[in-house]
């Protein structure tokens, strides 16, 4: 008779190990010749602090970049997963590159010019362990600047500031077979368009702290001119 003790619990088994299985957390990483600051973005991800039994995925989506950034990817080739597409096809195409390779139990993103705090896959995750009625999670955000160092805290308090900054939500991955990926046809807002699919189906959960670190630098695909004319559409498509 072997007796096994983990977290706390005594339980007895006969020849077979028992073990409680780990939940898998895939975040991907979607890059376009942001060889600049992949490196912090990837490293983010590597250095997150976990106190459960909880396994991280990192999937990097290289978009055909043209700078730096494959010679930059190669450095972690052992502790990612590298998806490079030959030819740019968009931030849309390159993240449901990472999806259709995710195992995760939970999926997040993280645009290569942003970086997580050291708890943030812990704490969303386990506010989704512990509320199955929960789809997805999402947390406030800070804007940086080039160096990191603190700007403003943006607070995603309300739907309408969710869907300006979908970036870090961590889903469940049944939800992608529900509501379906993202829109390649959408050059800009697929965030947008995606979570207004979600919030039809999902309860979403917001907790105030921010564990986000968006980068502004000038050149944020959100910040392109034509954001408003793709954020009319997608409002226009599901009636917002």
């Amino acid at each position: 008779m072997l007796t096994l003790k983990y977290w706390g619990i005594i339980h007895e088994a006969t020849g077979r190990e028992l073990m409680k299985k780990k939940k898998v957390v895939t975040i991907i990483i979607t890059n376009y010749n942001r060889g600049k600051f992949i490196d912090r973005a990837i490293r983010s991800c590597l250095e997150q602090i976990i106190f459960s039994k909880l396994d991280i995925e990192l999937i990097v989506v290289d978009d055909g970049s043209t700078d730096e950034s494959l010679n930059i990817l190669e450095m972690f080739e052992t502790e990612i997963i590298l998806i490079a597409h030959e030819k740019n096809k968009g931030v849309a195409a390159a993240a449901n590159s990472g999806l259709r390779a995710a195992t995760g139990d939970y999926i997040t993103r993280l645009d290569a010019d942003d970086f997580f705090n050291k708890l943030n896959i812990f704490v969303l995750s386990q506010i989704l362990d512990e509320n199955p009625g929960i789809g997805f999670v999402y947390t406030d955000h800070i804007r940086v600047d080039e160096r990191g160092y603190k700007q403003e805290k943006v607070c995603l308090d309300s739907e309408e500031q969710l869907y300006e900054h979908g970036a870090g939500v961590m889903f469940r991955r049944e939800i992608f077979d529900n509501v379906g990926m993202y829109d390649e046809g959408l050059t800009n807002c697929e965030d947008y368009d995606l979570l207004a699919r979600v919030r039809r189906q999902y309860k979403g959960f917001y907790l105030p702290l921010p564990l986000y670190r968006y980068h502004i630098h000038g050149e944020n695909i959100s910040l392109k001119k034509d954001r408003d004319s793709f954020k009319s559409l997608v409002r226009s498509r599901y009636e917002l």
